[in-house]
């Protein structure tokens, strides 16, 4: 495993870490965004979905990015700068981000970078910041510049354009703290750009199953455990293989 402390290495305001788990230098490389509303880092949403995906031939990296009191451009500076050391040593290059994760990494997956990244991977993702919006997310990352004119800015359906990269989102229909609405608007605005594009919407489970088998319930999540939704990552497995197939 190799640490990177961000602010150190790319002179960037904040607290940001970047932890490399290389298995194979020629495999895909999975960047990992963990969620917590820009508010706190899930470790659910961390080291376990990493060691999954090293399980499956992948390497992984996890971007601890900064969190409240830290705000917008931080995060994404930190995602970015990331992106950019990650693309010297790998040669396809995945984003997977859960709920406020999910949004950093369509923000990352629609910035400077856009064209070099493979893919997206977003797990119950914040995509809109004005409707169906988690106000937690919201609220965290624009801090003093929360306008309406930048909730609208920042959503990510609002970013998807002819470029986009594809994508894989999955969420849950009882998902009561961030809208599985959020999954379909980015579904629909990436069809309307004729992006590839899969969205499964598991019927039942909570906010926040992460990979939905016993790490999920390492904090007393005891809901957060359920067969069909643990199947997400062979599918993100398939989904991986099928895009790399198609470049």
């Amino acid at each position: 495993m190799d640490q990177i402390n961000l602010k150190d290495k790319f002179n960037i305001d904040g607290e940001g870490t970047l932890s490399i788990y290389e298995i194979d230098k020629d495999k895909p490389l999975i960047l990992i965004f963990p969620g917590g509303g820009y508010h706190h880092l899930s470790p659910r949403e961390s080291l376990p979905v990493s060691n999954k995906f090293n399980s499956l031939g992948y390497n992984t990296a996890i971007l601890r990015y900064s969190v409240s009191p830290y705000s917008y451009p931080t995060q994404l500076n930190e995602a970015n700068a990331s992106l950019e050391y990650l693309l010297t040593k790998f040669k396809k290059i995945f984003l997977l981000g859960f709920s406020a994760g999910g949004h950093l990494a369509g923000l990352c997956g629609t910035d400077k970078y856009y064209d070099k990244i493979c893919g997206m991977i977003l797990c119950y993702p914040v995509i809109s910041l004005h409707e169906y919006t988690h106000i937690g997310t919201q609220t965290n990352l624009l801090k003093n510049m929360n306008t309406k004119e930048n909730q609208i800015k920042y959503s990510i359906q609002n970013r998807v354009n002819k470029n986009t990269s594809p994508c894989f989102i999955w969420c849950t229909k009882e998902d009561n703290a961030v809208p599985y609405e959020n999954s379909i608007i980015m579904n629909e605005a990436l069809k309307k750009h004729n992006i590839y594009s899969e969205i499964v919407i598991f019927p039942h489970g909570p906010h926040g199953m992460a990979l939905a088998d016993d790490t999920a319930t390492s904090d007393n999540h005891l809901d957060c455990k359920d067969e069909l939704v643990a199947t997400w990552p062979s599918l993100v497995d398939n989904f991986i293989k099928k895009v790399i197939k198609n470049d």
